[in-house]
């Protein structure tokens, strides 16, 4: 390709490589021989986008070019391998395959500044491990009694596990976009400043105080890293025009530069990925515009469009590549429909499309056909891990959880939590389990102190200073708890001394009555009754700083609600919930379950058999979320399906996106 390159060892003569395995198309012939310098290729679900550029990198490497001079770039480790995988298989020998640097952003970003700071900084690699340092910043924003707008903070409680999730996503998308580096904010931030970044002015606070943490002022490299935070950190270097040009890891002239997913892209990796496209020979950028569902994280179309001809002023040429190998032409024909875009198939399987009709009580429920769906599944000695229910909301996962225990059908979550492990859902265990004296009942120890813990975020519970013997909040309530995990009996007196005391007057008057109601067992909708005396609405206010966790909390009840039904008494009812937890524990012991997930968790992945559940108005698409993004979840929701997408549809407001399917 680029003369002088140096050659591998043992790389064939010919002009054109010849690959092993498949039988290319014509379009993806186009993209490995073309001799554009800037490529962005246009594809649509399923149509091969990983081999074409294994393509692209073996047709250089056929024609001299040393593998150690091409540089592809990845979102995720998974990504890099299916990279290496589809080199193997279309016939590149392994020596070769393991030349080629094939990286994510994040580590050939690590491995930048790995040599100009010299040497690697510690690495915490999820919320479990960053969690003592946003605690950290969140008791700085606490304690600062210099705050202006302190009516406009809602400081979240200690044992909010959930809060350090949403916290981290703020931290992700503020990075992803760069929006408070390329702004250049004059002054300390303010609620307005919030509002117009879109976050809220808690978590605002909190990323200065975390970035403080972790950027010391003075230090020669940040204290640790969490996961992206090393992009962020190059790409803020390349911003500001701070990278030498003698950093060896920082390539001068990569011959050859791929990138895979380029719709998920943001801020950060472009500004990165814009300098190494000025500085290579050649460049082959593959996604789908209809796949940006990242938006969250700084993810935008318009990286996939015309921002990089912008910054770089490089003529960019585009090719499409349309024909999907992994759905059959009448999938492809409903995804040219919704999508209003061209759609072929190279498929060598068909794909059903069945649609199923639901409508509740007495009607059969979705869960109730779904289950049905799955048991004929596994009679037909289908691998159950093959089979995917896909749902717009978490919410949506507890009638049918509840089902797919009852029905004994193994299955893991992806996405979200089980509904069983929420904070709201666990407030109520707990307050059963002192009304029914029968948390020693629940076995295993880290359930307990996830219980306990719900507990005292739910509620809000603030010790006052005469009694926190000279320790901090969270240190004196982890204290607490620590006791009650050990000694499971006096759990009734840890609620008395220190929840009831530790809460707002009202709430504590809420949380009497509440156990007053579960003690009471002679009368049906107690659990409908002790939800409205608690006023779970309020304490979600207040304990969720998300407005769509918040909406999730009432979906989450409801759903509870609807199970309570079933059981005579508050003992039977916290009993089962016990028992669902412990039996949902042993099936997660066997590698072949059902996959029961959000739709964005699963982008890049494909199954035998795709369930949309829910397919009712209202619920999907999202009235409260942006009609993109809704559209871009319910494509790639239905372009992960092989051979079977099951579409389950309310018979009376049966989802709007299945009357486009069939137009």
């Amino acid at each position: 390709m680029a003369a002088g390159a140096a050659a591998a060892v043992g790389a064939p003569t010919s002009l054109q490589f010849t690959p092993r395995n498949i039988e290319p198309t014509s379009e993806q012939l186009a993209i490995q021989t073309a001799i554009d310098r800037t490529i962005i290729v246009e594809a649509n679900a399923g149509a091969a986008k990983t081999t074409t550029l294994a393509l692209r990198l073996a047709q250089a490497w056929n024609r001299g070019v040393d593998p150690r001079a091409c540089l592809a770039l990845t979102y995720t480790p998974a990504a890099c391998e299916a990279l290496g995988a589809a080199l193997a298989k279309i016939g590149v020998p392994l020596p070769v395959v393991r030349q080629f640097r094939i990286e994510t952003f994040e580590s050939f970003a690590r491995m930048v500044l790995a040599e100009l700071e010299g040497g690697d900084v510690a690495l915490k690699p999820d919320a479990q491990a960053l969690k003592p340092m946003v605690w950290q910043a969140i008791e700085q924003v606490a304690a600062n009694e210099r705050e202006r707008w302190r009516d406009d903070l809602v400081i979240p409680s200690f044992g909010d596990n959930a809060a350090i999730e949403e916290f981290l996503r703020v931290d992700q998308d503020l990075k992803g976009r760069m929006v408070l580096d390329m702004q250049a904010l004059d002054g300390p931030v303010t609620p307005a400043d919030a509002e117009a970044l879109g976050v809220s002015y808690t978590w605002l606070k909190v990323f200065h105080a975390y970035e403080g943490i972790r950027r010391t002022v003075h230090a020669e490299q940040p204290v640790f890293r969490g996961p992206f935070d090393a992009t962020y950190d190059l790409a803020r270097l390349v911003w500001q025009g701070g990278l030498p040009a003698a950093v060896r890891a920082w390539p001068a002239r990569p011959n050859v530069l791929v990138i895979d997913e380029m719709h998920d892209v943001n801020q950060a990796m472009h500004l990165i990925l814009a300098r190494l496209v000025e500085a290579s020979a050649f460049f082959v950028g593959v996604g789908d515009v209809d796949q940006v569902i990242y938006s969250a994280a700084g993810a935008d179309a318009k990286f996939l469009k015309d921002e990089l001809e912008r910054s770089t002023g490089r003529r960019v040429v585009r090719y499409p590549l349309t024909a999907s190998f992994r759905f059959d032409k009448s999938l492809a024909r409903a995804v040219t429909r919704f999508k209003q875009k061209k759609c072929a198939s190279a498929s060598p399987h068909a794909t059903a499309i069945v649609k199923h009709v639901y409508a509740g009580e007495p009607a059969a429920t979705c869960e109730d056909l779904l289950v049905a769906e799955i048991r004929k599944w596994k009679v037909a000695r289908e691998k159950l891990s093959g089979f995917a229910v896909l749902l717009r909301h978490p919410h949506q996962s507890v009638a049918l959880e509840n089902a797919l225990l009852a029905a004994d059908i193994p299955y893991v979550t992806r996405g979200f939590e089980s509904y069983l492990l929420r904070p709201e859902i666990l407030l109520i265990r707990g307050l059963l389990a002192v009304a029914t004296d029968r948390f020693t009942s629940i076995q295993d120890a880290p359930m307990r102190r996830r219980l306990v813990e719900a507990m005292v975020f739910c509620c809000d519970v603030k010790i006052s200073q005469a009694n926190l013997q000279g320790l901090s909040q969270a240190a004196f309530l982890k204290q607490s708890v620590d006791a009650v995990i050990a000694n499971p009996v006096i759990l009734t007196s840890f609620f008395e001394r220190h929840v009831l005391e530790g809460v707002e007057p009202s709430v504590a008057r809420r949380l009497r009555a509440a156990i007053a109601l579960a003690r009471d067992g002679s009368r049906g909708g107690l659990l409908a009754d002790l939800v409205t005396t608690l006023q779970l609405d309020v304490l979600a206010a207040s304990a969720f700083v998300e407005a769509d966790r918040r909406n999730e909390v009432h979906g989450n009840l409801r759903g509870l609600i609807r199970s309570a039904a079933r059981y005579a008494t508050p003992a039977d009812f916290f009993q089962s919930l016990n028992d669902a937890e412990v039996k949902q524990r042993g099936l997660k012991s066997t590698a072949n379950r059902v996959v029961l997930a959000d739709v964005a968790s699963v982008k890049g992945l494909e199954f035998d058999h795709v369930a949309l559940a829910y397919l009712r108005q209202g619920e999907f698409p999202d009235p409260h979320g942006a009609p993109l993004a809704e559209d871009n979840l319910f494509y790639v929701g239905m372009t992960r399906a092989r051979r079977f997408l099951s579409l389950y549809a309310h018979r009376d407001r049966p989802s709007a996106f299945l009357q486009r399917l069939a137009a």
